[in-house]
């Protein structure tokens, strides 16, 4: 069930005029394995000359492969959404409203629903952390064996980087001295 709110009454209320909303839902996340995404939290709607400023602070967690050692995790992710909200038609005559300037601004339709779903989308796109971890000191697989190197060493035999002679050879030097 999508995010949406009748907003017809909000929109024939003075300017300043907000309501506040539990949100206890989930939406459709598109990509490489669309899902449904559980998000939790609280939205304030809150009347503008345009239509309606959204506020939301939300929660849920998203399931991601650790970057480093490949197992399968729970990320919390937080979504902090403030977005405007355009009405496309008066709510007292029905006459439809002028575009707003910015082509990819969010709109609230004719029937007055305001549908928060694609704004959660992209806010849940841009909250996703760059590199999922399972923990901070995750010490990854090993290059040569595969071996998750959290559960323990893989016996093979440290191999020294050659890009990097140089450097310990003037360490070495500098003990020497």
């Amino acid at each position: 069930m999508p995010v949406q709110y009748n907003v017809s009454t909000l929109l024939r209320e003075p300017v300043g005029s907000t309501r506040e909303h539990e949100i206890d839902d989930a939406f459709v996340i598109d990509g490489e394995q669309p899902h449904r995404q559980e998000v939790r939290g609280r939205a304030r709607l809150l009347k503008t000359k345009a239509g309606v400023l959204v506020t939301a602070s939300l929660a849920g967690t998203e399931r991601e492969v650790c970057s480093r050692c490949l197992r399968e995790i729970d990320v919390p992710v937080r979504l902090d959404i403030e977005e405007e909200f355009h009405a496309s038609t008066d709510p007292e005559s029905g006459v439809r409203m002028p575009p707003p300037d910015d082509p990819e601004a969010f709109r609230i339709d004719s029937q007055q629903t305001l549908d928060l779903e694609e704004a959660l989308r992209q806010g849940w796109a841009a909250a996703q952390p760059m590199r999922a971890l399972c923990r901070e000191d995750c010490r990854g697989l090993c290059s040569r064996c595969g071996k998750d190197l959290n559960e323990g060493s893989c016996g093979c035999p440290r191999e020294e980087d050659e890009r990097w002679g140089a450097l310990r050879e003037l360490a070495r030097e500098r003990e020497g001295k």
